[in-house]
């Protein structure tokens, strides 16, 4: 649960900088799910690796 609440505060916060800086919204929830989702990738790989 941590590592998904991770992912979905590294997303929003990216997507709040983007849109801040953009002013663009759909670009701002793209980079937004893109961040999470690598978030959670890579911290999984981490834990795969790490076996």
């Amino acid at each position: 649960m941590p590592l998904f609440l991770l992912g979905l505060a590294l997303g929003g916060l990216s997507g709040t900088i983007t849109h801040a800086l953009t002013g663009d919204g759909q670009l701002a929830a793209i980079i937004a799910a893109i961040a999470a989702v690598l978030t959670w990738l890579g911290l999984a790989t981490l834990l795969i690796a790490d076996d």
